[in-house]
């Protein structure tokens, strides 16, 4: 998969500047599996679906007039994972914010 590669070589490249910039410290947040399990099982995060989208006719299509004037806008984003084909809802970016915090971020504290 295209994402596991990229992940890849960018927690290369964040390893190869914390050892070349001193005084930094980078750390890398990889949203993957927290979003990959959000996608298998969305009941368990309090989804309806991860099958369609909030946005558009709900298979995945960009829809740049979604919005709540739009009858193929869907009434509640909070029950859907992705609003479109391609960015999470609000729900699901703050479940992804929520777990860098946790593990990411943590080592700062």
């Amino acid at each position: 998969m295209w994402s596991k590669e990229f992940n890849k070589k960018l927690k290369a490249l964040v390893e190869t500047l914390n050892d070349e910039l001193s005084g930094i410290r980078l750390v890398l947040s990889n949203p993957y599996h927290i979003l990959y399990n959000i996608i298998r099982d969305p009941q368990s995060f309090g989804f309806e679906t991860a099958a369609t989208a909030c946005c558009g006719t709900g298979r995945f299509e960009m829809g740049y007039l979604c919005n709540e004037h739009n009858p193929f806008t869907c009434t509640d984003a909070n029950q859907y994972v992705f609003w479109d084909s391609f960015h999470p809802t609000e729900k699901t970016n703050c479940i992804l914010a929520d777990h860098a915090v946790r593990t990411s971020l943590a080592i700062f504290k």
